[in-house]
């Protein structure tokens, strides 16, 4: 009997896998929010994540084909980096720490957002 019950539990955990690599801890989410520069606009202008989570800004040319920028201000304890002006692609900042995280783009006077991280 017990010979069997070892046999079983090495058979159910070659099946199931011991690489927890890939395992999220219950309580984290770890999800990417996209953020778009649309026109002269960041949308959305509000997004909420939970600390962890990464933003993912899709940059596209603004109405006077110029790029854009992202920088927080004001710059807060925890502020990822900016990120300098792209016409296209993308960058992701990682938020670690909770708070509210205004940011604008520098070369479109009123473009701004914020991120809420919970």
């Amino acid at each position: 009997m017990h010979v069997r019950l070892v046999v079983a539990v090495a058979v159910l955990a070659a099946a199931c896998g011991s690489d927890k690599s890939g395992v999220t801890p219950p309580g984290t989410s770890n999800k990417t929010v996209d953020i778009f520069t649309i026109g002269d606009t960041f949308s959305p202008t509000f997004a909420t994540l939970s600390a962890g989570d990464t933003a993912r800004w899709n940059f596209a040319a603004g109405s006077d084909g110029m790029g854009h920028n992202v920088r927080f201000d004001p710059r807060i304890a925890g502020s990822p980096a900016d990120i300098n002006v792209l016409k296209t692609g993308t960058a992701t900042r990682v938020f670690t720490a909770k708070g509210t995280y205004s940011y604008v783009c520098d070369v479109h006077p009123g473009m701004n957002a914020q991120i809420v991280v919970q």
